[in-house]
């Protein structure tokens, strides 16, 4: 990487990469990729996901045998969703060693906004190589337990969201996302708009204001540890994935052009300018009665659920040049 200087000579990377990304243009570049990350790394090197919960198993293997010592996502943010849960087990960390950074070739890339890496390749590979290591952290998401008897646990390093969060979210997936991010996104919202019904959710917390209730028709709903979701959308406005504190969003049902005339609020941060909106600070929620989720832009099911904050629970690689707030 003769164009930002030194390369990493030190550091085992292994980068996780997906295919499908952009489109398909990482694995249409697969050669360009590969000689991309051996520029940046005297000792990395790319392996290629074959199917959805690849990208999990990988990053699984990789820290449980201790043999890299950063760990890459190369996608979008259901790559890195992937990858952050093969670097847990049952809602603990496999190995506190190891580092988790991103090389952003996806639709959303939200998750890299508050990373602060660029989404150009070089430019990612150089933030890899060279950036700033912080621990942040990590929401734990648990499901109530199935016939078995066991309770699921899934990890979300950005945002959890529910009610039309996930229609929107399988509707972008499913789509050719050929218009972009925020155009793809913006379409599937005005689609769900005109066909989600919102239902009585019941809303509880706990945090540094005490504890909290409250039952709403809910129509979105945010559980924000990263600051974006949706290509841009500020949900975590005034917070950072290093404060211990999750930001909670809970939009109420709203007349359809209500909500598409405040739709431009929500995108800038500013929900306490939208009517009825439920806005705190928590360490720990908990949804009850049924209502769509999703984490990290994946679908993940329905509530309920209860969700955790587990404070500098991950050691990330990002492109700050001051650690953000809480750090």
């Amino acid at each position: 990487m003769s164009d930002h200087g030194a390369r990493n000579e030190g550091e085992r990377l292994v980068v996780i990469a997906n295919p499908r990304g952009g489109g398909g243009r990482a694995g249409a570049d697969r050669p360009g990729v590969e000689a991309a990350v051996a520029r940046a790394f005297a000792k990395g090197r790319v392996v290629w996901t074959e199917s959805a919960g690849h990208a999990t198993q990988l990053a699984r293997s990789f820290a449980e045998s201790g043999e890299v010592d950063i760990v890459a996502a190369l996608g979008g943010d259901g790559t890195c969703h992937e990858v952050v849960n093969g670097l847990f087990k049952d809602g603990v960390i496999v190995n506190r060693g190891v580092v988790f950074s991103v090389v952003p070739f996806g639709t959303g890339g939200d998750l890299v906004r508050s990373l602060q890496i660029r989404k150009n390749l070089k430019d990612a590979l150089w933030t890899v190589s060279t950036g700033m290591t912080l621990p942040l952290d990590v929401i734990k998401l648990t499901f109530p337990a199935s016939a078995d008897g066991v309770a699921r646990t899934e990890m979300c390093v950005n945002v959890a969201g529910f009610g039309i969060n996930a229609m929107v979210c399988r509707m972008v997936n499913g789509s050719s996302k050929r218009f972009g991010g925020t155009a793809t996104f913006l379409g599937a919202i005005f689609n769900a708009l005109g066909t989600f019904v919102p239902q009585p959710v019941d809303w509880s917390w706990n945090g540094p204001s005490g504890p909290g209730q409250a039952t709403v028709e809910t129509l979105a709903a945010f559980v924000a540890n990263g600051q974006y979701c949706g290509a841009g959308l500020f949900v975590g406005k005034g917070g950072s994935m290093a404060d211990g504190l999750l930001d909670v969003s809970v939009v109420p049902k709203l007349p359809l052009l209500t909500a598409v005339r405040h739709l431009p609020k929500l995108y800038a941060g500013n929900f306490a300018k939208v009517p009825g909106v439920i806005r705190v600070t928590a360490n720990h929620v908990e949804i009850r009665r049924s209502i769509p989720i999703e984490t990290d832009g994946e679908p993940a099911g329905d509530t309920p659920v209860t969700l955790d904050l587990l404070p500098k629970a991950l050691m990330v690689r990002g492109g700050w040049l001051t650690p953000p707030g809480g750090g």
